[in-house]
């Protein structure tokens, strides 16, 4: 595996979605309950509670604009063992920079939304917690609880190694560096295998049982996938892009509504889709392997 240019063809991105958490612990009602039992408090646990009512239209917007920016984040984005960042390859960055700031703008009016239904939900609080209710619980400033951040690093280099050390330990190092790139890239590429696999072995189950319902995501999800993992292949792993390309040609022109509608298409379709997790389940398994040893 190459990875001698991998820090010019690829970077760090970093995300941090901060919200406020409206679950918090009630201090008051965990010390009522260690005391009318006899407990000490350190083995009685902690009472939580649900500072507004969660399922309020405005606050579960925010929570699935958050869900849509992570989700989206971790599309474009393969494993990194560090710090939460993950990589991305610079061949679709802009792609992953447009769809993100597309969901910053949705999360952001999201938030706005739940800002200006928040006086509601404090007034339905105090009526619906009773004497569980605490106005310390609610930020005075709730519009500064919440944030997107996206930072994007470099890879490290170990070639760009400076260090005011012998060439001796500088070459030790550097070695440290290639094999961790190493080590690093081998577990970031399983998760391409893993997702193919993933939408394959799907398509597989929904499409062999005739009475299975399914969404059109079967067909559309896997589509996206094929139209992405090019630019995640890093290590240009030429088994990884015949077995997309063969996902690929399997969805291209395919109407999610001809495999519910058309007998001879779904089984088509799930004869070919059989045959490619065939072909993987051998290789997945071998990388279990590897994993575990």
């Amino acid at each position: 595996m190459n990875i001698t240019s991998l820090s010019e063809r690829a970077m760090l991105a970093s995300l941090n979605i901060r919200r406020w958490q409206a679950a918090l612990t009630d201090k008051k009602v965990t010390a009522e309950v260690a005391t009318n039992h006899a407990v000490n408090p350190t083995r009685a646990g902690k009472y939580r509670k649900n500072a507004i009512d969660t399922k309020a239209p405005s606050f579960e917007a925010v929570v699935g604009a958050a869900s849509e920016l992570r989700n989206k984040h971790y599309f474009y984005t393969l494993p990194w063992s560090q710090d939460g960042a993950r990589i991305l390859p610079a061949s679709i960055f802009e792609k992953y920079s447009e769809e993100m700031r597309l969901l910053r703008g949705a999360f952001g009016r999201a938030v706005q939304g739940f800002v200006e239904d928040f006086p509601n939900l404090k007034v339905a609080a105090r009526r619906e917690l009773n004497g569980m209710y605490n106005e310390a619980d609610y930020p005075t400033n709730i519009a500064a609880k919440f944030g997107v951040d996206i930072v994007f690093m470099p890879l490290p280099d170990a070639q760009d190694f400076r260090a005011s050390l012998g060439e001796n330990a500088v070459a030790e190092i550097k070695e440290g560096i290639e094999a961790e790139l190493q080590k690093t890239m081998q577990a970031a590429m399983r998760d391409p295998y893993e997702r193919l696999y993933g939408h394959i072995s799907r398509m597989v189950e929904r499409l062999s049982d005739e009475k299975a319902i399914f969404r059109d995501t079967l067909v559309t999800g896997l589509a996206d996938l094929c139209t992405i993992l090019p630019g995640l292949n890093l290590t240009g792993d030429e088994r990884l892009e015949d077995l997309r390309r063969r996902a690929e040609r399997m969805v291209t022109d395919l109407d999610p509504k001809d495999l519910r509608e058309v007998p001879h298409v779904r089984r088509r379709i799930a004869r070919d889709a059989a045959e490619i997790q065939r072909m993987m389940a051998g290789f997945m398994g071998q990388m279990n392997s590897s994993e575990a040893a």
